[in-house]
Formats: C-alpha cells, sequence, structure tokens
C-alpha cells in the first residue's frame, strides 16, 4: 500500500466529544412548528473571519497509491430485503426524524411522516415554502432546514428559530458539525460554518470548486471537501480558517467519514468517452483509507487500507452506474452506496451495502430508474431511497444485512 500526505499546520486543539442521545418525539415537535418557523425574524448577525485561503494554491506533492482491484465476488452478493415500497406524489426531499420516523417534504410544502415498520404515512403541517433540503441535529433538539432563498435553525424545545441565514449563492448542501456546535454550508464558491447557538459565523472558505460533498472530522478541525467529477479532495483547517492542500484521486463522485474519524470511504471514477462528444464516469474503484494524524509533525496520511468489492455494471451495455453516495452505519461496520445512471435511456439504479472490515459486498438491489436520495434510518439497521425523476414517486425502505 502505498501512501498520499497533506501536510496540516496550526495548533492542534481537541474537543471532548459531546453527543446526546436523540430525543424522542422530537420530530414530531419539530415539525408541529414548521409553518411558524418559516415566518420573517430578524437575522443574528454574522461576522467574517479575517483568516482566508490562498487565492492562488500552489499544489503540494501527492503520490498516487495504487492497488490491484478485486476480484469480483464468488456468485453475486444476495437480495437486499425489501420491506415496504410506498407510493408518494411530488416528494422533493427525505430525512430521518429523532422519533424514528422518515420526514417527506413536497414540492407544494406538504410534509408528512412515514412510519418504518408498518409503511403507514401520517399527514404534517403545509409549510408556506418548498423545503429543498433538513437536516436534524445530532442531539435532534433543532434542525435545519434549506428553502430557495433562506436557511432556517429551528429550536424543537423552545419552539423558535434560532437565527435565518439568506442565500447569497447556490447551495448545494448543509449539514451539522458531528458534536453539533456548528451549522456547515456548502455553496459554489463558499463553505461556512455557523454556531448553532447564535449564527454567527465561525469561518468561510473561498472554493475553487463547488461544495458538492464535503465531511468534517469527529474534533471538529478538518473538513474534506469534493466537487463531483473532479480530481482533488481539498483539505480545509476549521480552527485557523485556512486551506491546507488538496489529494488526488481519480475524478471522485461520493465520500463518507467513518463515526470514530478513523476512515475515509470514496468512490473513485475515470472520465471515459461513451459516445462523440460525451464523457462519463466510469467506476474504477471505491476503497477505505486510513487516516492517521502526527500533530507533531503537522501532518495527515491517508493509506489505502482495503478496497471494496464492487463490478462495475452497465445498463443496456452503455451506461456506467456511478456512485452518487456513501454513508456509514452509526456503528461504523456497514457502508451503504447507492449508485445512478448518467446519461439517456430509461435505466435502473442501484443499492449496495458493503461490510466495512472485510470490504465484502454482502447486499445489492437493482432500483427502478432515477434515485434521487438515501436516508439511514433505525441506527442503522434501514435504509430508504427516494424514487423518482426531480419528484419521487416512491419511497423504498430496505433492510440492511447483519443489523
Amino acid at each position: 500500500m502505498r501512501g498520499r500526505t497533506v501536510l496540516i499546520g496550526g495548533l492542534t486543539l481537541a474537543f471532548v466529544a459531546l453527543c446526546a442521545c436523540a430525543v424522542l418525539g422530537g420530530g414530531f415537535l419539530a415539525y408541529r412548528f414548521l409553518p411558524r418557523l418559516l415566518s420573517p425574524t430578524p437575522t443574528s448577525e454574522i461576522r467574517t473571519p479575517t483568516a482566508r485561503p490562498p487565492a492562488s494554491p500552489t499544489s503540494l506533492p501527492r503520490p498516487t497509491a495504487t492497488a490491484t482491484l478485486p476480484s469480483p465476488p464468488d456468485g453475486e452478493a444476495p437480495a437486499l430485503p425489501l420491506r415496504v415500497a410506498i407510493p408518494v406524489e411530488g416528494v422533493v426531499a427525505i430525512a430521518p426524524a429523532p422519533d424514528g420516523r422518515l420526514s417527506l417534504f413536497t414540492a407544494n410544502g406538504q410534509t408528512g411522516f412515514l412510519d418504518p415498520r408498518t409503511g403507514e404515512i401520517a399527514e404534517g403541517p403545509t409549510a408556506p415554502s418548498r423545503v429543498e433540503e433538513l437536516v436534524f441535529s445530532p442531539d435532534g433538539e433543532a434542525f435545519a432546514l434549506r428553502t430557495a432563498s433562506e436557511i432556517r435553525l429551528w429550536d424543537i424545545p423552545g419552539a423558535r428559530t434560532r437565527f435565518t441565514l439568506a442565500l447569497e449563492e447556490e447551495v448545494r448542501r448543509i449539514a451539522f458539525s458531528p458534536q453539533g456546535t456548528l451549522l456547515l454550508v456548502g455553496g459554489t464558491d463558499t463553505l461556512s460554518g455557523y454556531f448553532v447557538e447564535t449564527g454567527r459565523r465561525a469561518f468561510a472558505f473561498d472554493l475553487y470548486d463547488a461544495a458538492d460533498q464535503f465531511v468534517m472530522t469527529p474534533d471538529e478541525r478538518l473538513i474534506f471537501q469534493m466537487t463531483d467529477r473532479a480530481s482533488d479532495l481539498e483539505v480545509w483547517d476549521a480552527y485557523t480558517g485556512e486551506w491546507w492542500g488538496s489529494l488526488e484521486f481519480e475524478p471522485l463522485t461520493a465520500i463518507a467519514l467513518s463515526p470514530d474519524g478513523r476512515l475515509l470511504v470514496a468512490a473513485e471514477n475515470e472520465m471515459r468517452p461513451m459516445e462523440e462528444g460525451y464523457e462519463a464516469p466510469f467506476p474504477a474503484r471505491i476503497a477505505l483509507w486510513a487516516i492517521t494524524i502526527r500533530p507533531e509533525q503537522q501532518e495527515v496520511e491517508l493509506r489505502l487500507a482495503q478496497e471494496l468489492d464492487l463490478v462495475p455494471e452497465l445498463e443496456y451495455g452503455k451506461f456506467p452506474l456511478p456512485l452518487k453516495a456513501l454513508a456509514f452505519t452509526p456503528d461504523g461496520r456497514r457502508i451503504v452506496g447507492l449508485a445512478d445512471w448518467v446519461g439517456e435511456g430509461d435505466t435502473n439504479g442501484r443499492l449496495y451495502v458493503w461490510d466495512a472490515g472485510s470490504g465484502r459486498m454482502i447486499g445489492r438491489a437493482i432500483l427502478p430508474p432515477r434515485p434521487l436520495r438515501i436516508a439511514l434510518m433505525e441506527e442503522g439497521r434501514s435504509m430508504a431511497i427516494l424514487i423518482g425523476y426531480m419528484t419521487g414517486v416512491e419511497v423504498r425502505i430496505y433492510e440492511i444485512p447483519g443489523r
């Protein structure tokens, strides 16, 4: 195994991990006040940090790790158990709620709650604006939602809006930091962090490419940020607000960090010509990288630890199915991957489950065309898939083997 190294500078600090159990019933309370949440409220003061990344970064030495691709698994991976398939209409986003149900958000602002055990959907309130994305804090006491014009952070016990952020650019993703102290906002030009108690800005990175996906280490210091189908994995220091370098892969389409922060899983792809004037990401490798942090030497090392079983699949002998999303179960034992087609035609998606220890594929499912989103549920015992083009027409819930 050959390594990849990026230098990390600055004072090394440590936070004490704080992650409270999810508040039972919190989801219901949150949505009970959803219409009030979207009413206008004063925004908190935002401070612009002085630390900024360099305008023209210089490339760091980045040796490329090489490894033999794994042999196809003996026999095809077993089919994932499908618990239930529920028809829906116009759903644009799904999110696991703290009470164990799956939250549904439609294009017209209607909300709903899907019970993963019975498949029943309870109707929720109607929001006055379309909800593009919603995420709950790790302790379940707050949630942040994104509409076309703003981001709001809602305090569940206090039934109030903590702060509102007006969108100044296209936002690709929002997320809470691992300890729940920050709300992370990734856009086309900027990756920012806001303190969840006040809405004050903690840092802002001027990006070189859009923040399509990003992950943060458990101590809330380092952020690994990728742009879809680009090679570089950028490394940002949230303590100092500086850019420290990038790691070179093949073009990336998905990344995820294990709950303990020791492993990074990345889906790499080669851009191959599929027809005249058209290139597509052809799955090349999905691998686990062990993360080693050496504070004395001020460096972080990514060491190739395990390649995951993957046989690149083509629909109709033409279109590759790259990974569009990856996720670890909360215990770190399983990795879930969602694959989608790239190109024209009515093609199916794929759902994979791997054992993180061995890299073996332990489950696989062929999905209806155009899987949109994935959400882990029930502490990693099941996963919900939203199926549809632009808006979802079906929610499928699959069991995760060995959970």
